[in-house]
């Protein structure tokens, strides 16, 4: 499959290869192929052109986070939410960090920030393993 959406992307015309959405494409192609460096090179220049797309940010973080670690994806991300300050994902993965981290007590008011913005993450929040230290307390979530 992923082989398939990289001919894809060879067929695109030269012109609309620098599109954002077919570098976005290929971030995720990237991502999917786990060459962590090369999904970080491509998204770091998608937030840079087009930084209120909040996708860019999330995707640069989750392949820093692979090629050099969560204090990296850490300090992408508390980047990201000074404009995104009302994005469930962001939020959601910054508890994860923290967690990691071993600051729970930020992790866990993250954890609700992201709960109160989409209540969907407090089911991914259960079954994510960066929160393991946390599960107790995400079962009890109102």
């Amino acid at each position: 499959m992923i082989d398939d959406a990289a001919l894809v992307l060879e067929e695109i015309a030269p012109e609309d290869k620098t599109r954002n959405e077919v570098l976005g494409a290929r971030v995720g192609i990237y991502m999917a192929a786990k060459k962590w460096d090369m999904a970080a090179a491509v998204a770091s220049h998608l937030v840079k052109v087009e930084p209120k797309n909040s996708s860019w940010w999330i995707n640069l973080a989750y392949a820093k986070r692979r090629c050099e670690g969560i204090k990296s994806a850490e300090a992408i991300l508390r980047q990201a939410r000074e404009l995104h300050h009302d994005n469930a994902m962001i939020e959601f993965n910054l508890a994860c960090y923290a967690s990691v981290a071993g600051r729970f007590e930020e992790a866990k008011a993250r954890l609700k920030r992201a709960v109160e913005l989409n209540k969907q993450f407090q089911k991914l929040a259960i079954d994510d393993e960066d929160l393991q230290p946390l599960w107790d307390w995400i079962v009890d979530l109102p």
